[in-house]
């Protein structure tokens, strides 16, 4: 219908998870792979593959757990990241931030150590870290030593907040101990394992995980879903290897050669032309229906990062936001008042104006859209 700039590059910020979205529809089943494990007598041995939702708030009831808690040891195969920790291009003073967990092979608790300021005192979860955990006066909110898990707390700390915990093996170890209330170790020669014919574990379904990535823009999903998306296709977890892989097969026919470094959208080394957008946002279209669509993306006025823009009686706007500092994104699908489903692709980057003079000018033309067609 229209175009204008769409075969020059921007920063798409989390427009980013269109694409991780589209290959994990592509190469994950509909239950997440959660581990590879083997049994022997009373004792379960673990390959972490990257699943992001053990230990998860939001599923309590993970099938992975439950096979965990019917045994009396486990035993963790070391070292199973081959990548590193945080993305190519990921800011170094974004460590400590909630939205910037560690990358990993086992993840428990989303990374995140969640502190609930209670009336005198604080919850901490996961409750391993209460040791290394300091309440002091003096400081504006909490922090972390940056090489090592030990927190300080605001005595004063107004609200619930989230800081990354490193994942180094010994972390994981103690920390699944700690929780399980069984021993944990971490086995001493792996490899000699590897021929052996380990088992999957399933966990949660995986539209939930798509919702809650699309929906909050969870960034930390969305990296560890391209980790479980190459562990799954080759036992070895690896971003660049899974995104590499995806370019030359998935998206070899967009219109623009594009790059892209990460799962998240954090780095600003992610370049993509709003015209290669499209036709993701296209592929999937076709690959899962409007209706699946509906569920996992915000709704205008509804849900997610859309939840306070685009209202209306009628819903009419599911979109993906990106968001970085001078750069703003929003590509996704309108139902008109006719009936017609259009996809559309604002990409904005490096200027200097405010967020809300790009939303509002974004919406006008949505609405005219919305109208008129």
């Amino acid at each position: 219908m229209f175009e204008k700039n769409s075969h020059k590059f921007f920063t798409p910020a989390s427009n980013n998870k269109l694409l991780t979205l589209y290959t994990a529809l592509c190469y994950l089943p509909d239950s997440l792979p959660s581990y590879r494990y083997l049994e022997s007598g009373d004792t379960l041995f673990i390959k972490g593959m990257g699943d992001p939702t053990l230990l998860h708030e939001l599923w309590p009831d993970h099938a992975g757990l439950k096979r965990m808690r019917d045994v009396r040891y486990i035993v963790l195969y070391p070292g199973r990241l081959s990548d590193q920790r945080w993305g190519d291009g990921w800011a170094w003073d974004d460590i400590l931030e909630d939205y910037q967990p560690e990358k990993s092979a086992l993840p428990l608790y989303s990374n995140l150590l969640k502190i609930h300021p209670q009336e005198k005192s604080f919850t901490i979860t996961p409750s391993y870290f209460n040791s290394s955990t300091h309440v002091l006066t003096g400081i504006k909110s909490a922090s972390r030593e940056s090489s090592q898990n030990v927190f300080s707390i605001s005595k004063s700390l107004p609200h619930e907040l989230y800081i990354p915990f490193t994942t180094e093996d010994e972390t994981i170890t103690a920390l699944l101990q700690d929780t399980l209330h069984i021993q944990v170790s971490m086995m001493t020669n792996a490899k000699s394992m590897d021929s052996l014919s380990w088992k999957m574990q399933y966990g949660v379904q995986n539209d939930s995980v798509f919702s809650q990535m699309m929906k909050v823009s969870d960034n930390f999903i969305a990296e560890q879903l391209l980790l479980l998306s190459y562990a799954y296709l080759t036992d070895t977890l690896n971003t660049s290897k899974m995104i590499a892989k995806a370019k030359s097969g998935l998206f070899q026919n967009l219109p623009d050669a594009f790059q892209w470094v990460d799962g998240s959208g954090l780095s600003r080394y992610n370049l993509i032309t709003p015209a290669n957008i499209i036709m993701v946002l296209d592929m999937i279209k076709s690959k899962i229906g409007f209706d699946r669509i509906k569920a996992i993306f915000p709704a205008g006025g509804i849900s997610g990062t859309l939840k306070n823009s685009y209202r209306s009686d009628t819903p009419y706007v599911w979109a993906k936001t990106g968001s970085l500092s001078n750069n703003q994104s929003l590509s996704g699908y309108i139902q008109t008042h006719s009936g017609r489903v259009i996809l559309f692709s604002f990409m904005h980057s490096n200027y200097i104006t405010s967020n809300a003079m790009i939303r509002n000018e974004m919406q006008k033309v949505l609405e005219y859209v919305r109208d008129r067609y």
